[in-house]
C-alpha cells in the first residue's frame, strides 16, 4: 500500500492519544479527546504539504483522509454529545462552546456533502468556519478539565502538541497559504481555444515552474470577476519560465475562464502537485486518456520530440468536436515509431474495453480521465493481472 506512512500517522496519532487520555484515569474523556486530534490532523491534511503529499502517495489521497478525519471528528462529537444527555456537563461557558462547537462542526459536514450545489468560494468559506468551531472545542475541553492539560503529563503533552498543529495549520490554510506558497508570478501570454469547451493557456511566469511530466498546479487568475481562490489544472508542458495549461469548461469558474479570460491578465501559481510521473514508470508505457485526460500526456509530448520508450497510446474521446490535440497526436505518432497511437471515438468505435487486455509485468499503465472510468479499467487490468502496474489519479477538492 502505497499510503502506508499516511495511514500510519492517523494511526499512531489515535493510538497515543487514547493510551493517554486512559493513562491518566480520565477514559470518559477519550472520545472527545480523540476527536480533537482527528481535528488537528483534519486542518494538517488540508495544508497540501509536499512532505504529506508523499506520504499519501498524491494529494487526493491527502483529501480523501481529510474528509475521513472530519467526517469521523464529527461523529465522535455527536457520540459525546449523546452521552452527555444532548446537553455537555461543566461550567456554563464551557457547555456553550461545546455545543456551539458540535453544532458548527455538523453544519460544515453538512454542506460538505452539497458542496456540488454551491460555488466554489461560498464552499471555501464556509469551511473555514471550522476553524472558530476547533477553538471553542479546545476552549471547552481546556476549562472543563480544571487545568489538568496545563500540569506537565504525557496526557498535557499529547494534547497540546495536536492542539498546536492544528491551530498552526489552520491560521496557515486561511491566513497564510495565498500569500506564501503562490511564489511564481506570472501572465498570461496566449489564450487559445482548442474547441468549443476547452482552453489552452500560455503563461510566463517571473521564475521555472519545477514539475514533471503528468502533474498539475495551482492558479490564482487576478482579472476583474474572476474568483481569487485558487483551481487545480493540468499541466499541458513547458521549460524555462514558460508553462502551458489545458483546461476544460466543466463548472461555473471554468465556464468564465473559457469565455472571459483574456491575454496580459496576471496570474500566480503555487507548485506541482501529482504522482502520476511519466518518468517513473517502467520502460514499456500504456498511456490510457479520456477526454481533457490527455493534458498530462501533451506534457511530455509537447516537450520531448524524441519518444525514448515503447507507449501504447489510447484516446478516448466522444465525437471529433470533443477532441484535443489530434493533428500534434498524429504528428508525433509518424516520428515516433515507438508510440502505436489508438484514437477511439466512442460515437463511432463504441467504449475502451480492457477486460480481456493481456497486461504484462514490464508495463506501467498511466489513465487519466474521469473517475469511473479509470475505477473501470483499474478493476479490469487487476482482474487479469493481480500484479499490474497502475498509476492513476483524479483530483477533487469539493
Amino acid at each position: 500500500m502505497k499510503s502506508i506512512k499516511g495511514i500510519a500517522l492517523i494511526a499512531v496519532s489515535i493510538i497515543i492519544t487514547v493510551f493517554a487520555w486512559a493513562a491518566a484515569g480520565m477514559t470518559n474523556f477519550i472520545v472527545p479527546g480523540l476527536a480533537l486530534t482527528t481535528l488537528s490532523l483534519t486542518f494538517l491534511l488540508a495544508t497540501r504539504n509536499a512532505l504529506l503529499e508523499k506520504w499519501f502517495h498524491g494529494i487526493e489521497k491527502m483529501y480523501f483522509y481529510h474528509k475521513f478525519t472530519a467526517i469521523f471528528s464529527v461523529i465522535l462529537l455527536a457520540l459525546h454529545n449523546v452521552a452527555m444527555g444532548g446537553s455537555l456537563w461543566g461550567s456554563h461557558l464551557a457547555a456553550q462552546l461545546g455545543n456551539v462547537s458540535i453544532y458548527l462542526f455538523i453544519s460544515i459536514v453538512a454542506m460538505a456533502y452539497i458542496g456540488k450545489r454551491i460555488k466554489y468560494e461560498v464552499w471555501r468559506w464556509i469551511h473555514r468556519v471550522v476553524y472558530l468551531a476547533y477553538i471553542f472545542g479546545l476552549f471547552h475541553a481546556y476549562m472543563l478539565t480544571g487545568g489538568q492539560l496545563l500540569t506537565p503529563s504525557l496526557l498535557s503533552l499529547v494534547v497540546g502538541l495536536y492542539a498546536v498543529i492544528g491551530l498552526a495549520s489552520g491560521f496557515y490554510i486561511i491566513f497564510l497559504y495565498q500569500t506564501l506558497a503562490f511564489k511564481h508570478l506570472g501572465k498570461i501570454l496566449q489564450v487559445k481555444r482548442l474547441n468549443h469547451d476547452t482552453v489552452e493557456l500560455k503563461i510566463q511566469l517571473s521564475q521555472k515552474l519545477d514539475y514533471q511530466y503528468g502533474q498539475f498546479a495551482f492558479i490564482k487568475i487576478f482579472q476583474e470577476g474572476f474568483e481569487k481562490a485558487p483551481h487545480p489544472f493540468s499541466i499541458s508542458g513547458g521549460h524555462d519560465n514558460i508553462v502551458y495549461f489545458t483546461i476544460k469548461n466543466s463548472g461555473d469558474h471554468t465556464q468564465k475562464l473559457y469565455e472571459q479570460i483574456k491575454e496580459g491578465t496576471k496570474v500566480t501559481i503555487d507548485r506541482a502537485y501529482g504522482h502520476m510521473i511519466l518518468e517513473e514508470g517502467q520502460a514499456k508505457q500504456m498511456w490510457i486518456a479520456g477526454g481533457i485526460g490527455i493534458t498530462p500526456f501533451i506534457s511530455y509530448i509537447r516537450e520531448n520530440p524524441a519518444l525514448d520508450r515503447q507507449v501504447s497510446f489510447y484516446y478516448a474521446y466522444t465525437g471529433q468536436e470533443n477532441a484535443v490535440y489530434l493533428d500534434l497526436l498524429q504528428d508525433y505518432a509518424a516520428k515516433n515509431p515507438l508510440l502505436d497511437l489508438h484514437l477511439v471515438d466512442s460515437k463511432t468505435q463504441g467504449y475502451l474495453d480492457f477486460s480481456d487486455y493481456p497486461l504484462d509485468n514490464d508495463t506501467t499503465v498511466f489513465m487519466c480521465g474521469p473517475v469511473k472510468m479509470m475505477d473501470k479499467f483499474a478493476e479490469d487490468f487487476k482482474k487479469n493481472n493481480p500484479k499490474a502496474d497502475l498509476v492513476y489519479e483524479g483530483f477533487k477538492f469539493k
